[in-house]
């Protein structure tokens, strides 16, 4: 999805930095799906309220430290910082999930 964002929003915009950031924006609203489905997938147990709650206690974390450091919280840079980090954690359990599934499903029909 991530791919697909960035050709699409490249072609169109015609800037680098620029269709990054929106391939990463749009990629994390399907991360949340894909990230739970696929565990889901794997363990049998749902974890998509767990995500949430993590997402809220990490929003809540990055807010207090914005205004502790500026007094004064600008919404959308706060917004855009925990939607980008939340992007990349999204990324690396994915990527962590799917690793596992891999070399779950090798080892299942190695033995």
């Amino acid at each position: 999805m991530f791919l697909l964002t960035f050709i699409i929003c490249k072609f169109v915009l015609h800037k680098r930095k620029k269709s990054i950031g929106i391939a990463s924006d749009v990629s994390t609203f399907f991360l949340y799906f894909s990230t739970a489905n696929l565990f889901s997938f794997l363990f049998s147990k749902g974890i998509g309220w767990y995500l949430i709650i993590f997402s809220i206690i990490l929003a809540t974390i990055m807010t207090c430290l914005d205004w502790r450091s500026k007094k004064e919280i600008e919404i959308i840079p706060l917004l855009r910082k925990i939607w980008r980090i939340l992007f990349l954690l999204l990324c690396c359990f994915y990527a962590f999930l799917w690793l596992f599934g891999v070399i779950q499903y090798v080892l299942t029909y190695i033995s």
